[in-house]
């Protein structure tokens, strides 16, 4: 074993069996592995969607052209910002903001 080997990135995990697991899912859009330090356990991640900024911002641009298409923009998953959480705990393990579609 290398004397560097112990010295890890702090957002990556080492398992047993050498895979790395990632441990914040900041700027991930879809649900991704990580090991989750709460259950000391590696998971898939649960996403929440909430609107964001650019959800509203869509919304009052598009409303000039027709009230229908201003809610488009709630449909939308990728104008939504995303939260993900450990699914056995529920703790907040990465967040990635809406886009400007």
């Amino acid at each position: 074993m290398s004397e560097h080997s112990h010295l890890m990135d702090e957002n990556v995990v080492q398992s047993q069996i050498n895979f790395k697991y990632k441990t914040k899912l900041n700027g991930i859009s879809e649900p991704s592995e990580f090991y989750c330090f709460t259950c000391n356990q590696p998971r898939i991640s649960r996403i929440e969607y909430t609107y964001s900024k650019a959800t509203f911002i869509w919304c009052c641009i598009l409303c000039f052209c027709t009230i229908i298409l201003g809610l488009l923009p709630f449909c939308m998953q990728k104008c939504s910002s995303k939260t993900h959480y450990c699914p056995a705990c529920d703790k907040i393990v990465g967040h990635t903001d809406g886009e400007l579609c």
